[in-house]
């Protein structure tokens, strides 16, 4: 004989039922909120801070279509101190900094921890360089991508990655004087690229873990330049490109680890 739930047990019981899992459906929406923040700044010695808590934020400019995150937040002016730290999985960074070419000295500091991050710095352009202007980056986590796009003479690139695998780290930089700057501990099959486009640059990666990428590109100017990589970990690959008209190119090499493969040409021309 079957029995009925229609009784006032098996109604309570539906009951009970229909309410979790109304409740669990409202806590996945509030996971799955996005916060965004919009930016366009004008002026020198700002003090910016930013602080996001969660997953899928962003900070960007207004978006010209939809909802989309590929508009930078812009910021105008010298001497700014910009400070950004996002917690949480699948979060955006979309920042553009545009300094007076003469002064400049803006600092951006930016932490981001957690997965799938995506952060992209944009300091100067070829219309309107940027100088003496230092960029910060620290990430944790896995999958995340950091990219930092400098044009404009004296300025610094740092990006640090700790405590994943499959992470991305990039410094794009032309100008005079430039440094650039990216150290990965812990994780691995990272992929590291410093692309510096400069009289008298310096590059350095320093990288434990296996199977990572590195790729360091160096060309421009008649100064020569310098590149520094220290390695630790088995199966990690390295290129290491440095091109200019005349001067002394260097590359300091350290490796610890098995079945590496590495690369390296110089040229004056």
């Amino acid at each position: 004989m079957k029995k009925s739930l229609t009784g006032a047990g098996g109604l309570s019981r539906k009951l009970s039922a229909i309410l979790l899992s109304a409740v669990m459906l409202i806590a996945g929406l509030s996971l799955a909120a996005d916060n965004s923040i919009y930016i366009d700044q004008a002026g020198d010695g700002a003090t910016i801070s930013i602080n996001q808590d969660g997953s899928g934020n962003a900070i960007r400019g207004l978006p010209g279509v939809g909802t989309s995150n590929a508009t930078p937040a812009t910021i105008y002016g010298d001497g700014n101190q910009v400070s950004v730290s996002q917690i949480g999985s699948s979060n955006t960074l979309k920042l553009g900094i545009n300094t007076n070419t003469a002064v400049g000295q803006s600092t951006v500091n930016y932490t981001t921890t957690g997965m799938n991050t995506n952060a992209t710095i944009q300091v100067g352009t070829p219309q309107s360089p940027s100088t003496a202007n230092t960029i910060n980056i620290t990430q944790s986590g896995n999958g995340s991508t950091a990219n930092v796009k400098s044009i404009g003479a004296g300025n610094t690139g740092t990006i640090n990655t700790t405590g994943g695998a499959n992470n991305t780290a990039v410094l794009g930089m032309q100008g005079d004087n430039i440094t650039g700057s990216i150290a990965v501990t812990g994780g691995g099959a990272n992929t590291i690229a410093l692309d510096l486009q400069s009289p008298g640059g310096a590059a350095t990666v320093t990288a434990a873990g296996a199977t990572n990428t590195v790729n360091v590109q160096q060309t421009g100017g008649v100064v020569g330049h310098q590149a520094t990589v220290d390695l630790t970990g088995s199966g990690n690959t390295v290129g290491i490109q440095q091109q200019g008209s005349a001067g002394d190119n260097i590359v300091n090499l350290r490796s610890v680890g098995s079945s590496g493969t590495f690369t390296i040409n110089q040229n004056n021309r």
